[in-house]
């Protein structure tokens, strides 16, 4: 795979890791395997793409809804590898890509020992050039709201306070969104990152999420490469 500055690697990429529980039952597994070695998988894609040279990864782990709607089990088990997550974060070298955590994620939990590893996971950035960020009980509809009551209480409703106030301020307009696991359904989902989302480019793979490997991931940096852009025109 060639370096940042060529056509074929996105400086912002998004990827919407579905397919974790279709991946399970297709292979007899409870669902909550299909999470762990979506997790696993998160963490082999996420590091190849910053060392393709990608500056920053954006994967959606759980929507809003998803914490809302899925049973009281698996929102247990998915705040679990949540967990598990930002342990592996928090003890990763300080060279390593910046980490953020960004939803609703606190609405839903009280857990004292996740609110302490999310703190230490974020006390080891240290302004890299590269992030790797995580939104977690994320809503594009959520942030935009929020990030504009916040705007209003600081007395300036315009494009600049609100997009500093966003979850997701750090993250550039997006270059490249990947879907995985859509089998026919082609769809963007609550508002992702409405902001950064402008003239993005869109793959759609049938590949479900624990199953998607860095060759695919590579087959989509060729296929970004190989588009006509017309930036709107």
């Amino acid at each position: 795979m060639s370096a940042r500055g060529t056509a074929a690697v996105p400086r912002c990429l998004v990827i919407i890791p579905d397919g974790n529980r279709r991946w399970a039952r297709q292979h007899g597994y409870p669902v909550v395997q299909g999470h762990v070695t979506g997790l696993r998988n998160a963490r082999t894609i996420a590091e190849a793409a910053l060392r393709f040279g990608v500056e920053h990864v954006v994967l959606w782990a759980a929507s809003e809804s998803n914490l809302r709607k899925r049973s009281a089990q698996e929102v247990e088990n998915l705040f679990k590898l949540l967990k598990e997550e930002l342990r592996y974060q928090a003890s990763r070298p300080d060279e390593s890509a910046d980490f953020h955590l960004c939803g609703a994620w606190r609405d839903f939990t009280d857990d004292a020992d996740l609110i302490e590893l999310s703190r230490q996971a974020a006390a080891r950035n240290k302004a890299h050039t590269q992030t790797f960020t995580v939104l977690f009980g994320y809503s594009g509809t959520t942030e935009l709201v929020r990030a504009a009551q916040e705007a209003a209480r600081d007395g300036a409703i315009d494009e600049a306070s609100i997009r500093a106030h966003l979850w997701t301020a750090h993250v550039p307009d997006v270059d490249l969104l990947i879907r995985t696991g859509v089998e026919g359904d082609p769809h963007w989902s609550d508002l992702l990152l409405p902001w950064q989302m402008r003239g993005t480019q869109l793959i759609f793979s049938n590949v479900l999420w624990p199953a998607f490997t860095v060759d695919h991931l590579k087959e989509a940096f060729e296929d970004l490469a190989s588009r006509a852009r017309r930036a709107g025109a």
